[in-house]
């Protein structure tokens, strides 16, 4: 008679899959849009929240899908979509990922279309003088108004446009410029490195103000098949970058008075301007 006796290292390793078993695994997103290019190859990269997968696309030859190895040669929890297609219309192939261990399968479908147009997203129209950058990034649709997943690895031309408005092009230009990334204080997606080691550019720069002012900047799509799709502008304002001292609310009563300094901010250093005294009235006297 045997007594069985059950290993350690198989006990502790049903309770690492416990939880995977009692809460499926997810995909980062459902469905992918990827934009057709015939110069460049445009990657998305799909996740697993949980295990370790297989992955393969029922029409690789409109998007491949190729898993990052991480510990394990025979799977992986992440993977690279890459569109493909050499057709100008939209194509759809579904990305499937099976889990090796549980047999859980996850979808994902990969579209892939034309772009149709474009437009520059920004967090802010407004540029302080000789401080930090702002960074633009273009977004792109097809002609049914989807916005597409991502556009990296897509080259764009961003150039600093003259208008009617403007009477000296020289004064213009040199009051906006484009910063390559390479070569500020920012870390950008990799590919937008790559892109700037062969002197391109991405969907995505930083643009910094030189002079007080405005200028528009433009970008467009540097493919030769994309030359119909108009190009996306945007208005910057460069301001002076000033503030009140003190900068809170300040309440006095009649006939007092308080001395504000009128500060100025470049490249991070704080100066003087001037001293500007106020002093407390009443409503009919401020009338």
């Amino acid at each position: 008679m045997t007594t069985a006796v059950s290993a350690p290292g198989a006990s502790l390793w049903l309770l690492y899959l416990l939880p995977w078993a009692a809460a499926p695994s997810k995909l980062n997103i459902p469905k992918v849009l990827l934009p057709f290019s015939r110069s460049a190859r445009i990657n998305f990269t799909l996740e697993a929240s949980e295990g370790c997968y297989r992955w393969s696309s029922t029409r690789p030859e409109v998007a491949s899908i190729d898993a990052i190895e991480q510990d394990n040669p025979q799977c992986s929890q992440k993977a690279i979509i890459q569109a493909r297609s050499s057709q100008i219309t939209r194509l759809t192939s579904i990305i499937l990922a099976e889990d090796v261990l549980t047999g859980q399968v996850l979808r994902c479908d990969a579209i892939v279309d034309v772009i149709h147009t474009i437009n520059i997203v920004s967090t802010t129209k407004e540029l302080y003088l000789e401080d930090s950058p702002l960074q633009l990034k273009i977004q792109a649709k097809d002609s049914e108004g989807n916005t597409f997943s991502t556009l990296a690895g897509l080259p764009f031309e961003w150039t600093i446009v003259k208008t009617s408005e403007t009477n000296e092009f020289s004064d213009f230009h040199n009051a906006l410029q484009i910063l390559k990334f390479s070569e500020s204080t920012y870390i950008p997606p990799s590919y937008i490195l790559e892109m700037e080691k062969v002197a391109k550019q991405g969907d995505i720069v930083l643009v910094s103000g030189m002079k007080t002012g405005s200028s528009k900047l433009k970008a467009r799509i540097e493919e030769t098949m994309y030359k119909h799709v108009p190009g996306a502008e945007v208005r910057l304002f460069i301001l002076e970058n000033i503030i009140l001292n003190p900068a809170y609310d300040v309440y006095l009563l009649v006939g007092m008075s308080v001395q504000y300094k009128v500060m100025k901010i470049r490249r991070g250093k704080m100066t003087g301007m001037s001293f500007c005294p106020w002093i407390g009235k009443t409503e009919d006297e401020q009338k």
